[in-house]
Formats: structure tokens, C-alpha cells, sequence
């Protein structure tokens, strides 16, 4: 009597059943697949994508010491948002809050707050969101009528993309301020001109894709 000899985890990967397979791409597959079968598809599949370390074209990370990568991936597994289930990670989370906090020189004395994100553009909404919260408490203070136009966030014509879906996403008019040859950051003789008692901040830009 014969019987079919089933892959296992000393198969090579090319010699496998599934090796032969359409593995579905849009639908959950009925059948599991080996760990090591999975990590070459989707290592194959990425084969020829761009060279991170050739990416000189946008903010992307270029290079990461092996001790950092090494770090991520031991903590992958970790909920860090579990604040009581993880309390050294707040705790480190929270030492970067300080040294952020240093960095922008904010007073000693000023109760402030702050958060991990999953990258920039997490953090420009949290902090376009605080900045409108903000405008809108000081302005039902001062009596103006918050609902009369819309608010507006003030930025450099060379801003971030994440600024537009900011704006986008909680209808905020946003204010450009062009950028020529003698100005490639923000024109600070003419920021002023654009804001009005229903400008909710002015974002600060230290680096742009356009001139790096």
C-alpha cells in the first residue's frame, strides 16, 4: 500500500506541496500553511521592491544598528498600550516625553503631557487635534463665535502631507505660505499676515522633501 508523504519542517521549501499551490491572495486559505513556507513567500514577494538603504528621497529610515532591530523585534509582542501590564516600557515611553519636552524647552514647571505614536503623521494629528481643542476653549473664553467660519491651521507651502489629511479630516482651512529661492522655510516677515483669531496654530516644519 502506498501512502502520500506529507511536507514537514526538513522539506525544502521549493519541494514542498505548496510549492505548487495558488495560495489565494484576497480570501483567508482554507489550509495552514508551514511557518517557513510562509516567510519565503512573502520574503519572495518583496524581492525586487526598493532597497531601503538607497532611499535618499523621502523621510524614510535608511539605516538601523542590528542592537535596535534586535530590540524591535524582541518586543514586537508586547501590547505597549497596556500601561499596567507593561510598566518599565511607560516608564521608558515617558523618559522620551521628558526629553522631548526638554528639547523644546518647556517649563519645569508646566504639567505636560505625551504619547508614543506609530510614526510622524500619528503625531501631527494628536497634536493638530490639541491645537484645536485649544483654540476652541480660548476662543469660547474670548466670545468668539467658534461655529461662524471654519478654523485654520497656518503652514509652509513645502509642508507634510499628513498637514493636508490633517486638515481634511478635522475641516480645518489650511494656509499656505508660499516658498520661493530666498525663503525655503517658512517666511517668517509674512507668516503673520496669514493668521486671524480663528488660526488654531502654525506648524513648524525642520525638514522638507523638496529640499531635504
Amino acid at each position: 500500500m502506498l501512502f502520500k508523504k506529507e511536507d514537514d519542517y526538513s522539506t525544502p521549501v521549493f519541494g514542498t506541496i505548496e510549492s505548487g499551490s495558488n495560495i489565494p491572495k484576497d480570501v483567508i486559505g482554507k489550509d495552514s500553511i508551514a511557518p517557513n513556507i510562509a516567510y519565503r513567500l512573502i520574503k519572495d514577494e518583496l524581492m525586487n521592491e526598493g532597497n531601503a538603504r538607497l532611499n535618499l528621497a523621502t523621510f524614510c529610515q535608511t539605516y538601523m544598528e542590528d542592537e535596535a532591530t534586535q530590540l524591535m523585534a524582541e518586543t514586537l509582542e508586547k501590547n505597549a498600550i497596556d500601561k499596567s501590564e507593561y510598566p518599565q516600557t511607560t516608564e521608558m515611553e515617558n523618559r522620551c516625553v521628558d526629553m522631548i519636552a526638554n528639547l523644546w524647552n518647556a517649563p519645569k514647571e508646566l504639567s505636560y503631557i505625551g504619547t508614543s505614536t506609530v510614526g510622524s503623521s500619528e503625531a501631527c494629528m494628536l497634536g493638530g487635534m490639541a491645537m484645536k481643542f485649544r483654540w476652541r476653549n480660548r476662543a469660547e473664553k474670548l466670545g468668539i463665535d467658534t461655529t461662524k467660519k471654519k478654523p485654520n491651521l497656518v503652514v509652509s507651502s513645502g509642508y507634510q502631507v499628513c498637514w493636508e489629511k490633517f486638515c481634511v479630516y478635522w475641516d480645518i482651512e489650511m494656509r499656505t505660505v508660499p516658498m520661493d529661492e530666498e525663503h525655503m522655510s517658512l517666511d517668517m516677515d509674512k507668516v503673520l499676515d496669514y493668521v486671524d483669531e480663528y488660526t488654531i496654530g502654525i506648524a513648524a516644519l525642520l525638514g522638507i522633501t523638496y529640499t531635504g
